[in-house]
């Protein structure tokens, strides 16, 4: 596989080039959501490379020049679709404002009136839903669990806060719920953290997401973590928290994860799709590498392989705090800095 990593990402980084290209140019007239639509077909044939690669079939070529096509293309219709759709209206309205008022017929006034329907309500259901969810930190607090499910956005956890949690949303499309049920016998909350719509389509405004979930936890309980998010950007700065188990799943996003020294074992779990993925880790901290993947990039420069996709830090052995990364990643660019 690795032979066709150089392979796979020329032609990724030059397909998806040449659809930029095409755009800006207004050659491309095509259905992105039909393309997205497609994307189990991604899954099927990085499958197929995995078995030709790892039998040695000279097969193994052409279906890594398919990925390296498909992938880019998929990729590029997903995050297309809305921009194509409100570019889409506007030169409708535009063309529309050109005719004579005074030559047009009574369908035309119907169509005119259907449409000044259809915009306000997509404008009504385009608003923007914020809300603030809290939950108080009890004394006795020594163990939580957060499981934060996201679609698509902007997810960050940053600071921590003198409540247990606080977090912020702001959803283009629907709201967030969040649920705290405490265990009855060891009292360890457990805090599920949701949007109420699974349907969500990322939203940009002047360069940032209009879908952001922004969370604070308690710095005081050693927590586990279960994080599923889709597509956008992941800013999971847990450098202040004691983690002891970390599962991030992540689609088409770009996941920035940094990780503290505060607990004396940590097991992480990175699942990964079509993402880009850096991890920072502390220098003070032994760490464990175990890699999986398909067609990924890696960049492990402190790291010494120990074969069989495993690789350790400097002084690994010696190291009181200890923490384990496994990473399986699809289509995907894995890099891990110690600080």
């Amino acid at each position: 596989m690795r032979r066709h990593n150089g392979l796979f990402w020329g032609i990724f980084l030059l397909t998806l080039g040449v659809l930029f290209l095409a755009r800006n140019a207004g050659w491309l007239d095509v259905d992105w959501h039909s393309l997205v639509d497609l994307w189990p077909v991604l899954l099927i044939l990085a499958g197929v490379n995995l078995i030709l690669e790892r039998r040695g079939s000279s097969a193994a070529f052409v279906t890594t020049v398919m990925l390296g096509v498909a992938v880019p293309t998929t990729l590029f219709g997903f995050f297309a679709h809305d921009r194509d759709r409100d570019e889409y209206n506007f030169r409708w309205h535009r063309d529309n404002d050109d005719d004579d008022d005074d030559n047009r017929s009574a369908d035309d006034d119907n169509e005119d009136d259907y449409r000044s329907e259809r915009d306000r309500r997509q404008s009504d259901g385009n608003s923007v839903q914020s809300n603030t969810f809290t939950e108080s930190m009890d004394a006795d607090t020594r163990e939580a669990v957060l499981k934060l499910a996201g679609g698509a956005g902007r997810f960050t956890i940053g600071d921590p806060t003198a409540e247990l949690i606080k977090a912020d949303t702001k959803q283009h499309q629907g709201t967030y719920s969040m649920t705290v049920d405490r265990d009855a016998t060891t009292r360890i909350p457990t805090i599920e953290l949701k949007p109420t719509d699974e349907d969500q389509h990322i939203n940009l405004k002047d360069g940032e997401f209009d879908n952001r979930v922004d969370i604070h936890l308690n710095a005081k309980p050693v927590w586990s973590m279960d994080v599923a998010l889709g597509a956008g950007q992941g800013d999971l700065d847990l450098s202040a928290y004691a983690v002891k188990s970390l599962k991030v799943g992540v689609g088409a996003a770009d996941l920035d994860l940094k990780l503290g020294d505060k607990a004396d074992q940590a097991d992480v779990k990175l699942d990964v799709g079509a993402a880009s993925v850096t991890v920072h880790v502390p220098k003070g901290v032994g760490c464990r590498i175990k890699k999986d993947g398909a067609l990924n990039i890696e960049r492990l420069d402190d790291f010494t392989s120990v074969g069989d996709g495993e690789y350790v830090s400097p002084g690994y052995d010696a190291a009181k705090k200890k923490m384990l990364i496994r990473f399986d990643g699809g289509v995907s660019s894995f890099k891990v800095v110690r600080y």
